[in-house]
């Protein structure tokens, strides 16, 4: 089983995941920048909701990488306003992920569990969307046992 990571990581937290992913199952690591980073929380936040609010899409400086050798591939992102940041999102349309495995794991501070999972769901209609796990400041998943779950 071939297994890859596609992630963003601001703060560190959704970094501390992808990087226990790629200890247990050796999977290769794919870091996803946009163009123009993204600063401090509170002045990122408030970007992403204005690119939310204009539908612009910020530009990606990592190029759609090719995971057809892949079976499973791990989508790690933040939660912002509510949902997976656009250049995220740009970058997974860009991908073709049809058929495999993807297991979503997101951080956020609070909100935005529902949502961001459906809005993998509907980026990825022909992937098969499974064990997704959300760490908040209020939910705090054993990122241990998940990955044992999906050893087995």
């Amino acid at each position: 089983m071939k297994c890859a990571v596609i992630y963003y990581s601001l703060s560190g937290n959704t970094a501390k995941t992808a990087k226990a992913v790629q200890k247990r199952f050796g999977a290769d690591m794919f870091f996803i920048e946009p163009e123009k980073a993204y600063g401090a929380f509170i002045p990122s936040v408030a970007r992403v909701v204005k690119e939310k609010l204009t539908k612009k899409e910020p530009a990606l400086k990592t190029e759609p990488a090719n995971f057809s050798a892949y079976d499973i591939v791990f989508v790690g992102f933040p939660v912002w306003a509510g949902t997976v940041p656009q250049f995220m999102q740009n970058y997974l349309k860009a991908c073709d992920l049809s058929g495999k495995r993807v297991i979503p794991f997101a951080t956020a501070r609070g909100s935005g569990k529902d949502s961001s999972l459906k809005t993998v769901k509907a980026l990825l209609p022909e992937s098969s969307v499974t064990d997704y796990l959300f760490t908040s400041m209020v939910e705090k998943p054993d990122v241990a046992a998940w990955l044992d779950k999906i050893a087995k």
